[in-house]
């Protein structure tokens, strides 16, 4: 499986220049606990050039000790995310993930247009899956051996 099957397509992304309040508003709106930075006025295309948590919103409130209005997503985001692309296959996209130490990632297609996210919850959500549907194989008998067995009989 590669990582543009299974991440988030739904992405929420904000301008570089918006206030941090309005990001916060967006992450609670969304449910979300990061959100994609791009330049203003993106095209249809908009291009990651940041990533921003709800942990450098708390880190901004606390070293700029200002109303969140005034701070701008530029300030506090952090610039060049590392992203996926969307034919990254899963095992390698969570050992990229892990090596660099980051537990979201925009997912960029071949063009480098942003079209997905994927973060560790997904990623664990995928993982999951997958377990439950191998651990189903281990509740039911192999149905090939009572043929085999059969056909020995006759």
């Amino acid at each position: 499986m590669n990582i543009g099957d299974m991440c988030s397509r739904g992405v929420v992304y904000v301008s570089e220049n918006a206030p941090l309040r309005e990001v916060a508003v967006a992450m609670n709106r969304h449910h979300v606990g990061a959100i994609v930075v791009v330049i203003p006025g993106s095209t249809s295309q908009p291009e990651a050039v940041g990533i921003i948590t709800d942990r450098d919103i708390v880190r901004a409130q606390l070293e700029h000790v200002a109303d969140l209005s005034r701070v701008r997503v530029a300030d506090v985001m952090t610039p060049a995310p590392f992203t996926l692309s969307t034919d990254e296959p899963l095992e390698n996209a969570i050992e990229l993930m892990r090596t660099r130490g980051v537990r979201r990632a925009p997912v960029l297609d071949a063009q480098k247009a942003l079209v997905g996210f994927v973060s560790t919850d997904d990623l664990i959500a995928e993982l999951a899956r997958q377990l439950g549907t191998l651990g189903r194989l281990l509740e039911r008998p192999p149905r090939h051996h009572n043929r085999s067995a059969q056909a020995s009989a006759n």
